[in-house]
């Protein structure tokens, strides 16, 4: 047996645990909030007012015939040690950090941090550099609602705050903002506290939730309508999506009785499919946003989860033998070294989708996003005719 193949099998050992149960988080009972050390900001010509520039082409349509460039896990580009208190902890790919840091003899939350780190800047940095999606996790840590990805971050606060700063500079904008994974147990009295913070820093810029006679989410407005009515923040908040999960939502009605104010302001998470490709090939992401994109064209991206948006994530995934085999020489040793595989790819594939008439979704998600082509594609795709049909399945079946 290579030492390469033995180290991998003591690796997995260690991240599945002993046969005689689930094994013991390191990281257990660990409540410091000493921050790592911070990631300095990337630097890349502002496109602050990219939409107010691009008005006649964006400001007559609504938001389903749109592309929005947009942020993967927003608020993770600032960590710190404590992870976040939540029966889902570890997931698997933490677990093979954990085996990783064992074996390497080096503290747990290194590795762990190289592969939750998603985003290279703050989240007004990623405003201005353009991204008009951002995917704020929030969970609650005991004390208060904190971004977070496996190790927990900044206060939601603080980023919903840059976002009410950028709104009230940049008149011109819309931004759509999903708060989900609501992890950390918070009770019902303190995920209300989530919808009242989100409902007084964003006040009068939220966009107010709006159904049809059917019940459906709509948005018939155009951006230029909802832009000219101050309504410049469509935010969904929740969880029951991340595929085709939980929709029961969609009939459930809440008494006026027991219903937040903030709940008429607050968009539910069945209004945004995600597509997500969950694979640390780049080869295989290319494949599935191909395919979504397909589907997105014939209207089949959504059809099954009754969603009114479609999202398509860019994004390169670690999976339990990424982190193992970090270790070895060559390979990607953090998240962001992994997606860099990715990232010279969106362009290109940006390019050949507007050859054939196709946008491949509403909301275009990238990771370390100021390093990124996704708000040029974006500006590509949002140049295609409304009424040009998409041919890339044609194209496709004849070859």
């Amino acid at each position: 047996m290579t030492p390469r193949f033995a180290w991998l099998l003591v690796a997995c050992a260690l991240a599945t645990g002993s046969a005689g149960g689930a094994r013991v988080n390191p990281l257990a009972g660990r409540s410091s909030l000493e921050l790592r050390p911070g990631v300095s900001r990337e630097s890349k010509t502002s496109l602050g007012d990219w939409m107010a520039d691009d008005a006649d082409v964006l400001y007559p349509r609504t938001l389903h015939s749109v592309v929005l460039p947009g942020t993967h896990d927003s608020g993770a580009y600032w960590l710190t040690k404590q992870t976040m208190p939540d029966a889902h902890f570890p997931p698997p790919w933490a677990t093979a950090a954990i085996a990783v840091a064992e074996k390497l003899g080096i503290p747990v939350d290194e590795v762990i941090t190289n592969w939750a780190l998603t985003q290279g800047g703050d989240v007004s940095a990623q405003l201005h550099a353009g991204y008009r999606y951002l995917d704020i996790r929030a969970g609650w840590n005991g004390t208060k609602w904190c971004v977070h990805h496996a190790e927990v971050g900044v206060p939601v606060s603080f980023v919903l705050s840059q976002l009410r700063r950028f709104l009230e500079k940049h008149k011109g904008e819309f931004v759509v903002v999903q708060v989900s994974h609501l992890d950390g147990t918070p009770s019902e009295e303190e995920t209300r506290a989530l919808k009242t913070t989100i409902a007084e820093v964003l006040r009068d810029v939220l966009l107010p939730r709006a159904v049809d006679v059917d019940g459906n989410c709509s948005l018939n407005r155009t951006i230029g309508e909802m832009v000219s009515m101050n309504h410049r923040a469509l935010v969904v908040f929740g969880d029951g999506d991340y595929g085709e999960k939980d929709l029961s939502s969609k009939t459930k009605k809440v008494s006026k009785a027991t219903r937040d104010i903030a709940d008429d302001f607050l968009w539910p998470p069945r209004l945004l499919r995600n597509g997500w490709a969950d694979t640390g090939d780049p080869s295989v992401l290319v494949g599935y946003a191909r395919a979504q994109t397909i589907a997105f064209a014939n209207g089949n991206a959504s059809k099954d989860s009754g969603a009114t948006l479609s999202k398509l994530s860019w994004t390169l995934t670690a999976q339990v033998g990424t982190v193992l085999e970090s270790v070895l020489p060559g390979r990607p040793k953090t998240l962001r070294a992994l997606n860099a595989k990715a990232e010279p790819l969106l362009f290109p594939f940006a390019r050949e989708s507007v050859q054939f008439g196709c946008r491949t979704s509403n909301i275009l998600s990238v990771d370390f996003a100021t390093g990124s082509d996704a708000v040029t594609a974006a500006r590509l795709m949002n140049q295609i005719d409304v009424a040009r049909k998409c041919v890339w399945e044609v194209e496709l079946s004849d070859e």
